[in-house]
């Protein structure tokens, strides 16, 4: 399912609202219950899935109790210690821990493996759902428009699209994806961008990595935490060329004092399932940051220091279903920020003028480094050229605006098609 947003490139651009509610109508009724019926399968294939993730974790924490037993009769004393940290999680949080003992690895591997299993039932009731949902939506469309109510298949057609995504998560989007309007003016010629995946490493656990005086140079795992951040933290050492891996544990809470924030001056950042609050969590020059699944609350995500090789995307920044409340960034730049965006939801974010300098956006289109796709945007101040940046989007009561402080940049004249 794709949903184009109209490209706009001239100069003379104001602003207009982007309107998430839309006038009722007959198509609403019938979306309605389409809604509805939907909706049901849904949660009845979540709930199956819920408890047998529920089943599955039960088996494996007596499991590892037998693994316990058995390591009692070896001696392995730091082995058991593990094993039962491990039952903790997964009983209390459903999340495994990063130990790796081999007894446990190879047990892990098995749970995880089938709780995969699951996963993918899920997602394949989910998606045969969704394809029905499609399927229904094409028929009263035709059953619209055969009866002279252009407008209303229309007004179908896009509230069908919304839904279809926000019932698929926006990961089976392109699945389920309409025909274009043979009326409109043309599209942008949009190729699948490469998916980006989370590097793999898990570094040892540091027991106490917000003691370090200095840069953290030493790849380590961050242990689950809910810190305050008063001093500035700095990844790596560029001048000694000592990079680094930061590797942050789930359910971990980071918030900013004053002076409080997280730079990458050689390094590479990854956390997952956790929240930060009121951080800059800047990057210098082939540094990057790697987030799933967490939330952000007034944080801002700039190119820091001054390591350069006269190429693109100095600092790359990656977002893999993140929530955004408030501010994200106060300059973006062509030549200095990378950034990836998939199934996430921007509210209440101002976003600052994108400066493309001498390049026209259409070149960089197909940019894996240069794009937010499948996300929602709530509430948010948008201008035309970060814009630009969104593919397969929803925009629910916005405001994109004509861009401020563009500098020297070039004209935007080339086309997107």
């Amino acid at each position: 399912m794709k949903i184009r947003f109209p490209i706009l490139a001239r100069l003379g651009f104001l602003a207009i609202a982007v309107l998430g509610s839309m006038t009722a109508s007959r198509a609403a009724g019938v979306l309605d219950q389409l809604r509805k019926n939907a909706t049901d399968e849904i949660e009845l294939a979540d709930t199956q899935a819920m408890f047998k993730r529920a089943e599955l974790g039960q088996k494996y924490a007596a499991a590892l109790e037998a693994l316990e037993k058995t390591l009692a009769t070896a001696g392995q004393l730091d082995v058991i210690v593990n094993v039962r940290e491990e039952r903790q999680a997964v009983t209390t949080t459903g999340e495994v821990t990063n130990h790796q003992d081999k007894p446990l690895v190879e047990l892990r591997a098995k749970y995880l493996k089938s709780m995969e299993g699951i996963d993918a039932g899920m997602r394949a009731s989910r998606g045969k759902v969704v394809e029905s949902l499609s399927k229904k939506i094409r028929e009263q469309e035709s059953i619209l428009t055969k009866a002279g109510k252009v407008e209303e298949a229309l007004e179908l057609r896009k509230e069908g699209g919304q839904l279809m995504l926000q019932l698929s998560g926006g990961s089976n989007a392109d699945s389920v994806a309409f025909a274009d309007d043979p009326r409109s003016s043309g599209s942008p010629d949009l190729k699948s961008l490469e998916k980006i995946k989370l590097p793999p490493e898990q570094p040892p656990v540091s027991e106490n990595p917000f003691a370090i005086k200095g840069p953290w140079v030493t790849a380590m795992t961050v242990p689950t935490a809910k810190q305050k951040i008063r001093e500035p933290i700095t990844v790596g050492h560029r001048e000694e060329n000592k990079w680094a891996t930061i590797v942050v544990s789930p359910h971990s809470i980071w918030s900013g004092a004053k002076r409080g924030k997280v730079h990458m001056a050689a390094g590479t950042f990854i956390a997952t399932k956790s929240r930060f609050e009121n951080l800059e969590l800047g990057a210098d020059h082939a540094n990057r940051f790697y987030f799933a699944n967490c939330a952000f609350t007034n944080c801002t995500f700039p190119k820091v220091g001054w390591w350069h090789d006269g190429g693109w995307f100095w600092a790359k920044h990656y977002f893999e279903n993140c929530y955004f409340k408030g501010s994200y960034a106060k300059n973006l730049v062509h030549q200095w920020n990378g950034l990836r965006a998939d199934t996430c939801v921007f509210e209440d974010v101002e976003f600052p003028t994108f400066r493309w300098n001498q390049h026209q956006p259409a070149d960089f289109v197909n940019d894996k480094w240069l794009k937010v796709v499948n996300s929602r945007f709530v509430k948010c101040k948008i201008p035309l050229s970060f814009l630009l940046l969104t593919r397969d989007c929803i925009f629910e009561n916005c405001v994109i605006s004509a861009d401020i402080d563009r500098g020297d940049d070039a004209e935007i004249t080339k086309p997107i098609e």
